[in-house]
């Protein structure tokens, strides 16, 4: 079954409980590295179980920068691959390995220097202190099995290997759960570690997952000279999920902070919480991740409906596993604390937190799938901010403010995030019901030309990047009547979505329709992604159907590897491109310039993340030419060009 008739007519549930369980799998492998530390590690000492509390925002930020880099090396692997481009995906790919050594030193060595004032600022006791740098060091100087763990096993993602990095974390996770008690505790002759076990149990896990997968997914790196502009892209691509994933690591951190004036007892019962929240969170997770590919294909297709349904379906299933979350909460608090500590005075304080917590469970289900939701439409902005309204804006503050009140209404700040980060996913969600996009229909009748490649026989391809208001695709149509051949421009975008089975519209409105902030972040979604992917296979098969004329779309960095492209860039004075705009639009002087200003910009982010190069940077092209000595004149300046470049080809 292919993408378009599974995301695009296949029941929804039905769908959802074909990808949900393997995620949820693998999920469910994650949590098992945080709970069986504290499992032991609880049984063992109190002091050390609050030292894992304090520990686990320092843990979470370390993953979202490694994983976060995977995911930046995994995206751009992704396209390169679906482009046909194996050779650049490898080159990335080869990258990934010295990038994760060298995040790693610069993560250990920045650990290894501040841990003692870190575990000072978060609590008063000296034996938790010492727990905190014991662990801590131990878990952040030995993360090396992490980093090269996630690059490599977003490289295996990438090229379509699933099976390897779920083996690879099973095993990881089974290394912990026998080395824990052994190490902890000294066992069969190993001597008693105490916490230092845990982290040497949790390490081990790490570097054994990273062994298995370190056959398929490390790859040689490629030459020196690359290697800039790769990280850049991997990070353009990376930062986003790096700084939406750090989120979660400051508010965990503040609310540590905040509590850490009530009590050490108070920071372990919040860290037990979210011990227990990791495997309630195990299908919500699931749900939020798999409904990503259907919504993006629906709503690049034009199916709204569609991206309705998967919402609403999706966010039924949330509440419904949820409840089960809330019902554990309120009935058993008590049993569920006792897995971990003895210590009363804990039990106490999490029985009436975990109360308040269960509460917000169902409204979490809304807070939390609706920045997916606008992740997968391409919406980055709105998606952004409710993650940055939860975690930075309420949690923190209001945390703050309850505790004002009392260690026990502290706990309100959950539930009252939850519904006022719903309240305003609500609205975003009506205003993306309000948006052109969304309200306006379709019926856009492809001719049968429009969608088939032009006749056209072997010779040089011409690509033309030009600035809004140079007359480029003028020029460019004029050329390739000159030369006879085939000239693509609309056309190129009716072939684009003919194929992919995605909406021509947003197709064509891709650099358009990105904001002027978190553009990168917008460009990376996945449904732009799917638009870019399929526009780069078509430009492709125009380039091998024959020479023809290409305008804009980024086709000369498409084709970089393509021995008989011409790369021409058209620009000019900015007076004249405001002449040229008021003429064909009937723009205003202010509407010129700012139209200009505008869509110079989002061409160049477009062309800047599909190359990693900049756009006006005239060494990427093979002739740079100002159309305000005229259209005709400019057009004959690139047909002298092109005739003199054949002529020494054929000699």
């Amino acid at each position: 079954m292919d993408t378009a008739q599974l995301f695009g007519t296949e029941k929804i549930s039905k769908i959802l409980f074909r990808l949900a369980p393997p995620v949820m799998l693998a999920q469910l492998i994650q949590a098992l590295y945080n709970i069986i530390d504290s499992l032991f590690v609880g049984r063992y000492s109190d002091s050390g179980l609050t030292a894992l509390s304090i520990i686990y925002p320092l843990q979470l930020l370390m993953i979202a920068l490694a994983v976060g880099t995977g995911v930046g090396i995994n995206t751009v692997m992704a396209a390169k691959l679906g482009e046909g481009s194996k050779k650049e995906a490898d080159e990335y790919a080869g990258v990934g390995t010295p990038l994760a050594v060298i995040l790693w030193i610069l993560f250990a060595l920045v650990c290894w220097l501040i841990m003692p004032a870190y575990a000072k600022m978060s609590t008063g006791s000296q034996n938790v202190i010492n727990d905190v740098v014991l662990y801590g060091r131990i878990v952040c100087i030995f993360s090396f099995g992490l980093f090269l763990e996630s690059v490599w096993t977003k490289v295996l993602q990438a090229s379509g290997d699933m099976k390897t990095p779920m083996f690879a974390q099973i095993a990881g996770a089974v290394t912990n759960i026998v080395l824990d008690p052994l190490l902890i505790f000294g066992m069969f002759g190993i001597p008693k570690m105490g916490i230092a076990g845990a982290a040497v149990a949790t390490v081990v896990g790490q570097i054994t997952a990273a062994l298995i997968v370190m056959k398929k997914g490390c790859k040689k790196p490629p030459a020196i000279r690359v290697f800039p502009l790769h990280i850049a892209k991997i990070f353009r691509l990376g930062i986003p999920n790096i700084l939406m994933q750090s989120a979660y690591t400051f508010y965990i951190l503040g609310l540590n902070l905040i509590l850490a004036l009530f009590s050490d007892q108070a920071i372990t019962a919040l860290g037990l919480y979210y011990k227990w929240q990791t495997f309630f969170f195990i299908p919500l997770g699931a749900m939020q991740i798999c409904i990503v590919p259907i919504v993006s294909f629906n709503y690049a297709a034009r199916n709204i409906d569609r991206c309705r349904q998967t919402l609403s379906t999706s966010i039924w299933f949330g509440l419904a596993l949820m409840a089960v979350g809330t019902l554990c909460f309120n009935c058993i608090p008590t049993q569920m604390l006792r897995v971990f500590t003895q210590d009363e005075t804990v039990i106490a304080i999490g029985r009436v937190g975990f109360h308040f917590v269960g509460i917000s469970f169902l409204p979490m289900v809304t807070s939390l799938i609706f920045p997916v939701f606008f992740q997968a439409v391409g919406a980055s902005l709105k998606s952004s901010l409710l993650t940055v309204i939860r975690t930075v804006v309420l949690f923190v503050p209001l945390g703050f403010l309850f505790s004002r009140l009392g260690l026990e209404l502290f706990w309100l700040t959950f539930p009252v995030t939850e519904v006022l980060t719903s309240v305003v996913g609500i609205v975003f969600y009506r205003q993306f019901l309000e948006s052109n996009y969304v309200r306006k229909t379709t019926d856009i009748l492809l001719e049968q030309e429009e969608v088939a490649l032009k006749p056209s026989k072997p010779g040089i391809i011409i690509t033309i990047a030009r600035e809004h208001g140079s007359s480029g695709k003028q020029i460019g149509k004029l050329v390739a009547e000159q030369l006879g051949i085939p000239f693509y421009y609309k056309e190129m975008v009716a072939l684009a979505a003919h194929e992919s089975g995605l909406d021509r519209e947003f197709i064509s409105n891709l650099h358009k329709n990105a904001p002027d902030v978190l553009r990168e972040l917008y460009l990376s979604s996945h449904a732009v992604q799917m638009a870019i992917m399929a526009q780069a296979k078509i430009i492709k098969k125009i380039a091998e159907n024959g020479s023809c004329v290409i305008v804009g779309r980024a086709a000369d960095s498409v084709l970089e590897h393509y021995e008989n492209v011409i790369r021409i860039f058209v620009h000019a004075p900015k007076p004249y491109r405001m002449k040229r705009v008021m003429e064909i639009y009937g723009d205003t002087p202010a509407e010129a310039r700012r139209n200009i200003h505008r869509s110079d910009k989002a061409r160049a982010a477009y062309y800047k993340h599909i190359s990693g190069r900049r756009w006006t940077d005239g060494r990427h092209y093979n002739l740079s030419v100002d159309s305000s000595v005229g259209v005709q004149q400019t057009a004959d300046l690139i047909l002298s060009y092109v005739s003199s470049v054949s002529e020494k080809r054929q000699l």
